[in-house]
């Protein structure tokens, strides 16, 4: 059987962070490392780190570039989560300018290479879309804000993309979706009717830390299938792993700390209709 069209792996909340006095990288980088070097032993087309790479600051971004340029040797698309406006709490390391959120996002295209914070890729015929926070405040609660622009450029990029899959990928998941989405993103209900416009989506989301093995980390709603993610670093250091193939997609869920797929969840989405064959079998609700 010929294999897939397409493959790539999905991260995020890398968090690589470094200490301020010492540069020394904080104590689940090295765990973060491993995990990126186990998704390149997959062999994939491109890598997904979808947002809260680094704390913000550009300690931060020399740390985590670093090691991504050891680590992998394939391409890199990323989006913003709210931890890279933590420059925020640390202005300093803005100056002499102050913070701003402009600032933060220059400087993550900066690191990125990308040409702007949110874009759309193609890869042998297949849509990827990738979204990115575009504001932080402590009010917020770390939940996610996207622009009346972005929405719009979101729109506009599903009404020209032909009949088929569309991946799309966001740091916080939209609200009342995939685990522990409660008030994760203010622009849930115009996300929603965008999304309605445009079946056979998947969105994958980050944020939220939790086990991407959960029941409630894949959820079917109103013809969009939302994927929730988790982290890896921690207790259940996980990624996961999306085959395209003509006929199907084959979802993956990587236990990195084993260094083995986890043998009880592989979803399969026939291809045009995205109807899902596999039932859930997966694990805890950490």
């Amino acid at each position: 059987m010929d294999g897939p069209g397409v493959s790539f792996a999905v991260l995020s909340d890398l968090h690589f962070m470094a200490w301020k006095e010492t540069l020394v990288p904080v104590e689940w980088v090295p765990q973060v490392v491993d995990c990126l070097e186990d998704a390149m032993a997959q062999r994939p087309d491109f890598i997904v780190l979808n947002g809260d790479l680094t704390n913000g600051k550009r300690r931060d971004y020399d740390l985590a570039f670093a090691s991504i340029h050891r680590a992998l040797s394939c391409p890199v698309y990323s989006t913003m989560g709210n931890h890279e406006y933590y420059g925020y709490y640390e202005p300093d390391d803005y100056a002499p300018a102050p913070f701003s959120l402009q600032g933060a996002q220059q400087r993550f295209l900066e690191y990125t290479g990308l040409p702007s914070i949110y874009y759309a890729v193609e890869r042998n015929g297949y849509a990827f879309l990738f979204l990115s926070c575009e504001a932080y405040a402590p009010d917020l609660k770390d939940a996610g804000w996207l622009s009346d622009a972005q929405l719009a450029w979101l729109q506009q990029e599903l009404d020209r993309i032909p009949a088929g899959p569309v991946f799309l990928f966001m740091h916080q998941p939209l609200n009342h979706t995939v685990a522990q989405s409660e008030n994760t993103l203010p622009q849930s209900d115009a996300l929603l009717t965008i999304l309605k416009s445009r079946p056979q989506t998947l969105v994958f989301s980050g944020h939220t830390h939790c086990r991407m093995d959960r029941v409630d980390q894949l959820v079917h709603q109103d013809g969009t299938w939302f994927v929730g993610g988790g982290c890896p670093h921690g207790e259940h250091p996980q990624f996961r792993f999306v085959q395209v193939y003509e006929d199907r997609i084959v979802l993956r869920l990587r236990d990195c700390r084993q260094k083995r797929w986890n043998s009880d969840y592989e979803f399969v989405f026939s291809l045009p209709t995205l109807t899902c064959s596999s039932p859930h079998s997966g694990g805890g609700e950490e």
